[in-house]
């Protein structure tokens, strides 16, 4: 298909498609490959296996490409350590700010009332929103600590709803059977349209080991919605804490169970972090931002292989 179409660039997504498109891409002689990261595949925290099996095979992709682009700045020095020869970028993440703009204007106060209503929420139960595939690195048992600890500690005014799937669908509801939070806890699964979710929200809570750059905290953010998240890789390039929410340290019950109480017990600042958040997206994370960037990078390669062509 590449030697048929002809491309002058490929640029591949993924750790899998990446690995088998760069090959591909390479062995078909198209001019400019590239591979972009949403967050690298091997982090501090995995098995040493885990950890320098993913490392090689990143390298090996290295090898077949002319330059690999990051959607978070932490990744790029670890990517020019294992890939020293290859042009690194920043590409960034960035949301649709008029789409969702156009979502928020059409979602009703009446249809967030019906939702409540459908869900059984109270009007004077704050709403806590956790939008995150039911996997490993996503850590819902950490959140469910934090929710049990502001639940047994502070107050149980509150409904945590957790919108995803995932192959710990099972082990995370009976988790919440378990610590006895099903008065507090609900799962909603996967939501096409996860949207009106965000606009009832209160606050937005992510409790990932990891990220490349996170999507809900980006979507909540332009909602305006303040957010509570760990202090990890991708999030916190996200979230400025104390600005537009709070980052608690990984594994740390104690300090995040402390800043969702926090959180939910001051509305001002609930509204003042949610403001920054939006300006913070407006400013750094919008598609045409992260559009631009990729243009850029494709004109800069393709101007190197002609030049190169020309010598």
């Amino acid at each position: 298909l590449f030697r048929k179409e002809k491309y002058q660039i490929v640029h591949t997504h993924t750790a899998k498609a990446g690995i088998i498109g760069r090959v591909a891409g390479r062995l078909a002689g198209v001019p400019v490959v590239i591979h972009t990261s949403h967050g690298l595949p091997f982090y501090e925290g995995q098995s040493k296996l885990k950890y320098y099996t993913y490392r090689f095979l990143e390298k090996i992709g290295a090898w077949f490409c002319d330059a690999i682009a990051s959607q978070n700045r932490e990744d790029m020095k670890k990517i020019e350590q294992y890939a020293p020869r290859q042009r690194v970028y920043y590409e960034g993440n960035g949301v649709d700010l008029s789409k969702l703009d156009d979502r928020n204007k059409h979602i009703s106060c009446e249809q967030i009332t019906a939702l409540k209503d459908r869900l059984g929420i109270p009007n004077d139960q704050k709403v806590i929103l956790v939008g995150a595939r039911f996997e490993p690195v996503k850590d819902h048992f950490f959140l469910l600590e934090g929710i049990k600890r502001v639940k047994e500690q502070h107050r149980s005014d509150f409904v945590c709803l957790l919108a995803g799937d995932g192959p710990l669908r099972e082990q995370i509801q009976q988790q919440i059977k378990d610590d006895r939070l099903s008065d507090v806890v609900k799962i909603i699964g996967f939501q096409t349209d996860i949207y009106p979710y965000i606009k009832m929200a209160d606050l937005i809570v992510l409790t990932s080991e990891k990220e490349g750059v996170p999507r809900i905290i980006m979507e909540a953010m332009a909602f305006s919605k303040p957010v509570v998240a760990t202090n990890v890789l991708g999030t916190r390039e996200l979230v400025v804490d104390g600005e537009t929410g709070v980052l608690v340290e990984y594994k740390n019950v104690e300090q995040l169970a402390s800043s969702i109480h926090v959180m939910l017990s001051d509305e001002r600042k609930r509204k003042e972090f949610g403001n920054n958040g939006r300006r913070r997206i407006e400013e750094s994370f919008t598609e045409e931002i992260v559009v631009e960037r990729i243009v850029n990078m494709y004109q800069q390669l393709l101007q190197v292989k002609k030049t190169e062509a020309s010598i």
